[in-house]
């Protein structure tokens, strides 16, 4: 089988293949939220914003509530990379492409 012949054949049989393989589930559903730790993870953000809201040294409101929202986002693209390092040691796209390699092989 060539390398077009491969391809099209992927192409259509991608999601069938994908969806029989555990460690691309495992890896694709990594980044739920499955357990209390993940809720606690997530939880951390919305804390880190109120308490920074209660203790900044800004005197006006709306300027309060910017530095607030953008702590938070801050806090939770940390919290989301934190998670993403422990939960899985490759990412969907990676698991993906090793079982393309795979079933190119077998072909």
């Amino acid at each position: 089988m060539n390398e077009q012949e491969f391809e099209k054949y992927w192409k259509e049989n991608r999601g069938r293949i994908l969806s029989n393989d555990e460690e691309y589930a495992k890896a694709k559903n990594s980044y739920k939220m499955s357990s209390g730790a993940d809720w606690l993870l997530f939880a951390i953000p919305v804390v880190a914003g109120i308490i920074f809201m209660n203790y900044c040294p800004f005197t006006r409101e709306l300027l309060k509530w910017m530095a607030s929202a953008v702590v938070t986002i801050i806090t939770f693209v940390i919290c989301v990379w934190i998670k993403s390092m422990i939960s899985v040691e490759a990412s969907p796209e990676e698991v993906e492409q090793k079982i393309k390699k795979k079933t190119k092989q077998e072909m």
